[in-house]
């Protein structure tokens, strides 16, 4: 194996528990007496076939003649200890095989832990330059790749090793130069095909991991917008698409499958045709004394080595190749294993800050904040300074683009300012505040996510069920104007949603993720086009539940619709990155000629 191989394994073996890597151990004793049978096994056949066609054990078996001196009695003797001594290398061979598998479940199960924490502990902005469906695929995919091309083949190796040394152990005791001379050239035979070989299964293997991707990521895109698909009658679209896909992909496919394969299947015949032609060289040497019958045991024993020898050389050859040629899927794997861990866990809002950042009484301000987004060099937002009070409603109008999500965004501290700084009650938020603050926070977007379970698990996300407060979920369900709809449902909170609350309507999910927001009790709500899905008088309702809201709340609003903003404590139009005008509804009416001409037409903002 080249030492890139070997340095990657080392990587991906340093990530796991020391109990897992200790586990890998417990294999050794297995794979040891496995050995040690199958060496017994080999050294008793020649002794049994001895004995079955009338020669006579040289040197005899030790105390043989202690049991019996009938030389049938001594082969019924002999084939009952090869046939138990075969049922027993058997049932340690399954052991062996069991341990290795719950093994390798076991790592999958770890390695696939790791990557999920590692991934969800990112920055926000680590998201916005990953495909969320290349994410899953690379923690999905790659993960139960590396388990089954890099951990089933290193369990393997090491079993394999020591079954392979102790069999050719018996073969060299008993055939001596002849089995050197067969080992030497198995071993070039296979490390030539070996290295003809890898480059393609390595090319292949690279390929195949770009072109799942590409078709996982056709499959997800169809079925997540499949009422466009209908609507629009796409379905031949995405159908030529993934064929399209499909078709680039197969020759990788089988190559990726098969390649690997052919060190094990040209190595095998090999073996068998140097067994017997070594071992009837004798037999046709003219200068050679040597009869048929001598041969018998010889041939027998190469044979039923060959047998032994056959499955875990196999393993030890194809693990090899899995090895050398499973390093794209390794790469991939290690590029989420090795995240660093951006941000800890919450469920900390009960708990004192070290930098003494609290709820808020007074006031969040934007000071001087710039910022542009990864990989661009243009700035979204330029220069913002805006002072929210606590407890205010406060409303970010402006066209598509204009910067109000990402000033949102900078609020909820989902991204972090190029310049300038987020004061919460004149204190500086710093990376280290950011978990406790963003535990204050709720957000609304206007594409709400629901988990595929049931309305009561959505409300109160996150939780286990036992942890949930019911008369607390019935007060945001209220809060949120769905009190009714839930009332009418058969199955009431316990009524499944479907996958992304398929089986609500827009503005039913709407007022999910609204009841969602209200049951954390968080103090700061920002609310992206929240309200756009719902009927105007649902909405009207909704706005006055909010402003019967204790001065506790702080409500920012994103909205398109003059309906959603009338009532608020002050609204900011944002045009290309920067506060164009502010003030009271009226206030603005005078100040922003778009906005006038927004109301004007009772019109909104796209």
């Amino acid at each position: 194996m080249s030492s890139e191989t070997i340095r990657l394994v080392r990587r991906l073996l340093k990530k796991l528990s020391f109990k897992t890597r200790r586990s890998l151990l417990t294999l050794l004793p297995i794979a040891i007496i496995t050995g040690l049978i199958d060496l017994v096994v080999v050294a008793l056949v020649s002794r049994v076939f001895t004995a079955v066609v009338g020669q006579e054990n040289k040197p005899p078996i030790p105390f043989s003649d202690l049991i019996t001196t009938d030389p049938l009695t001594k082969a019924l003797l002999l084939i009952s200890a090869y046939v138990l001594l075969n049922w027993l290398a058997s049932f340690s061979k399954i052991l062996l095989r069991a341990k290795q598998e719950r093994l390798r479940a076991s790592v999958f199960l770890e390695l696939s832990n790791i990557a999920q924490k590692n991934v969800l502990t990112q920055k926000y902005e680590f998201f916005l330059t990953d495909d969320s469906e290349d994410l899953s695929s690379k923690i999905l995919l790659n993960i139960s790749r590396v388990s089954e091309k890099l951990i089933r083949p290193i369990l393997q190796i090491v079993s394999g090793f020591f079954i392979v040394t102790f069999i050719f152990i018996a073969i060299i005791s008993f055939a001596k130069i002849t089995a050197l001379y067969l080992m030497i050239s198995l071993v070039i035979s296979y490390l030539g095909i070996s290295l003809l070989v890898t480059p393609f299964i390595r090319k292949a293997t690279k390929e195949r991991i770009n072109l799942e991707s590409e078709i996982n990521k056709v499959m997800t895109e169809s079925i997540r917008t499949i009422i466009d698909v209908h609507l629009s009658g796409s379905e031949k679209f995405f159908q030529e698409r993934h064929h399209k896909a499909g078709k680039v992909a197969f020759p990788f496919l089988w190559r990726a499958e098969t390649y690997p394969e052919l060190p094990r299947a040209l190595i095998e015949p090999l073996g068998i045709t140097l067994i017997f032609s070594i071992g009837l060289f004798p037999l046709f040497s003219k200068n050679s004394p040597t009869n048929l019958l001598e041969i018998v045991p010889f041939l027998a024993t190469i044979a039923v080595a060959s047998l032994k020898l056959t499955p875990p050389l196999q393993d030890l050859f194809r693990g090899i190749t899995d090895l050398r040629a499973g390093l794209p899927d390794v790469k991939e794997a290690l590029s989420i294993i090795e995240l660093k861990e951006q941000r800890k866990y919450l469920k900390q809002l009960n708990k004192p800050s070290r930098n003494k950042l609290e709820i808020p009484k007074q006031s969040i301000i934007l000071e001087n904040l710039s910022y542009k987004y990864p990989n661009s060099d243009n700035y979204a937002l330029k220069n913002i300074n805006i002072k929210i009070p606590i407890g205010q409603k406060i409303a970010f109008i402006g066209k598509t683009g204009s910067g109000k999500t990402t000033i949102a965004n900078q609020i909820l501290c989902l991204l972090r300012p190029t310049s300038g700084h987020l004061l919460v009650d004149n204190n500086p938020v710093e990376f280290s505040d950011i978990e406790r603050w963003q535990s204050f926070c709720s957000y609304v977007p206007q594409s709400i996510n629901l988990l595929n379970g049931d309305i009561l698990s959505n409300i109160a996300y996150g939780l286990n069920e036992y942890e949930i407060d019911e008369n607390k979920v019935w007060e945001s369900i209220k809060a949120a104007q769905i009190e009714e709809l839930i009332n009418n449902l058969p199955e009431k909170l316990k009524t499944k949603v479907g996958e992304n609350g398929i089986r609500l309507s827009g503005g039913q999910r709407q007022r999910i993720a609204i009841a969602r927001a209200f049951y954390r009790n968080t103090k700061i709500i920002v609310m992206d086009e929240a309200t756009s899905a719902l009927d105007n008088k649902t909405e009207s309702n909704l706005i006055k539940a909010i402003s019967n809201l204790n001065k506790d709340f702080t409500f920012i609003f994103i909205a398109h619709r003059i309906s959603t903003i009338k009532e608020c404590d002050c609204i900011y139009e944002f045009k290309n990155g920067q506060v164009a005008a502010f003030g009271k509804y009226d206030e603005l009416l005078v100040k922003s000629e778009s906005f006038r001409e927004i109301e004007k037409n009772n019109s909104s903002y796209f």
